[in-house]
């Protein structure tokens, strides 16, 4: 059974904007933070990762597993990216690929390419792709510089990993509903 995100119950997700039929929860960090909450979407999907990335199917029970299921596909992409490098890259390469793969032009809901095309819609108007395009590129670089973390160790913590975690690495093989972003 997959784990399912805490965003989907409706009254939770009644006081967040929504764009596309996703929750635009604000984000313990980056410059739509607003509020500290125990655990935003990023931290929720690094949390979940690795016990969901094991499934094939996956049950959509609300907005906020559309969200999850964005987030896990983007964490598996650079996942896919480090394991691509040969040899492991150091942290500070590492930073510089996540950021840059953060940064790379992505595809919206409604927009050829987008690898959930059947679970969101495409933007009713400007301001709503405009609003998607803002969140989903800050969640894009809010997981980027988490899962390095969680790669690497924390900045400044002794011993500072030279590669990437072994036990994560893994993962980065695997293809979540086998789909690839």
């Amino acid at each position: 059974m997959a784990y399912h995100s805490a965003f989907n119950d409706e009254k939770a997700c009644e006081k967040f904007r929504q764009a596309c039929g996703c929750p635009l929860v604000p984000l313990n960090t980056g410059p739509s933070s607003t509020e500290q909450q125990s655990l935003d979407p990023v931290d929720e999907a690094l949390e979940l990762f690795r016990a969901n990335a094991l499934f094939k199917t996956f049950d959509v029970r609300g907005p906020g597993d559309k969200l999850l299921v964005y987030l896990i596909l983007f964490i598996n992409s650079c996942l896919r990216r480090l394991a691509d490098r040969k040899p492991a890259p150091g942290r500070e390469e590492a930073r510089a690929l996540l950021f840059a793969h953060a940064h790379d032009r992505f595809s919206l809901p409604g927009q050829a390419g987008f690898p959930l095309g059947a679970l969101m819609q495409s933007p009713a108007g400007r301001e709503e792709e405009e609003a998607i395009r803002s969140y989903l590129r800050q969640c894009r670089e809010e997981a980027a510089r988490r899962l390095l973390d969680r790669l690497y160790g924390m900045p400044g913590a002794a011993p500072a990993a030279a590669a990437p975690h072994r036990h994560w690495m893994a993962y980065a093989n695997r293809r979540f509903l086998d789909r690839a972003m």
